[in-house]
């Protein structure tokens, strides 16, 4: 989830895993417990915005709304805590500590690299929305749920159009990743309705547009 195109550290990672669990294959040097966490907490901030871009993007689809990437950025950017630069002598202006990106390009850019397992994300952030403690791959005995919701999040986005010239729907199995887990069980997805303050953001979103 954390390093789905930087086989290195996702290798670190995985040892990490596989030293708590016996589960895995791992090809290098196992995090420590802290670093393992800590990479966590700086990737998280970004990841975390495919999840919620995708989710959007559902959830626009789910009300009748098209579920565009483009449409949805507004609605993410306006939700995300604000950034703000850590104050103290230690820290320089050009410090670089992970936050949510909040600008269309660095939220396209978040999206791109985070595409094949935004599925993941998603279903994380999901479990936050309804607390779902058990939809969570932090733990053996919460994974197999988290992963059922993965993949049924996986399963709306492979129905859901693409509208980007030369793809037809936003994600794809064959591209997108997913573990073998025995007997996973199918779930029902909850897709929540617009809450007030979305549809706020999305009827200023759509003022400014028609004012340009």
């Amino acid at each position: 989830m954390c390093h789905p195109a930087n086989h290195l550290s996702r290798e670190q990672m995985l040892a990490h895993v596989h030293r708590g669990t016996g589960q895995g294959q791992p090809r290098r040097r196992p995090f420590s417990s802290e670093e393992f966490m800590a990479e966590v907490r700086r990737i998280s901030p970004r990841a975390s915005v495919a999840g919620g871009l995708l989710l959007t993007m559902i959830q626009r689809d789910a009300n009748g709304y098209r579920g565009s990437l483009n449409q949805a950025l507004p609605l993410v950017a306006a939700l995300l805590p604000e950034w703000q630069q850590p104050e103290g002598h230690c820290w320089s202006k050009d410090c670089h500590v992970g936050h949510h990106p909040h600008d269309r390009a660095n939220m396209l850019s978040v999206y791109r690299a985070y595409a094949s397992v935004a599925h993941l994300w998603a279903a994380a952030l999901h479990g936050q929305q309804h607390d779902r403690e058990d939809i969570w791959p932090g733990s053996t005995s919460t994974l197999p749920t988290f992963l059922a919701y993965a993949e049924a999040i996986l399963g709306l986005a492979c129905r859901l159009r693409a509208f980007v010239p030369g793809r037809r729907f936003t994600m794809s199995r064959s591209t997108s990743w997913r573990f073998t887990v025995p007997e996973l069980q199918p779930v029902a997805l909850t897709v929540l309705p617009f809450s007030s303050e979305q549809l706020a953001i999305f009827n200023e979103h759509l003022g400014r547009k028609s004012l340009s």
